[in-house]
């Protein structure tokens, strides 16, 4: 499953501090930015539902995060 949320991850180094995160948190999953994108696109590839724990890690870390449904 692909899973989209908009963020408010604004640059690189922010970028880097959440990969890092969500590496710990979910190591079998894929994920990539689009901070080009005017929500800041956040996608994650996971075999399992991840969006109430991403919302929660990225809130935790002082960043804005909403799924974006199709």
């Amino acid at each position: 499953m692909v899973f989209v949320f908009k963020t408010n991850i604004a640059n690189q180094l922010q970028k880097e501090g959440i990969s890092k995160l969500l590496k710990r948190h979910f190591p079998t999953c894929h994920w990539s930015f689009d901070l080009e994108d005017c929500d800041k696109i956040l996608r994650i590839e996971s075999s399992f539902e991840v969006t109430q724990q991403v919302i929660q890690l990225m809130q935790e870390n002082g960043y804005d995060c909403e799924e974006l449904i199709d």
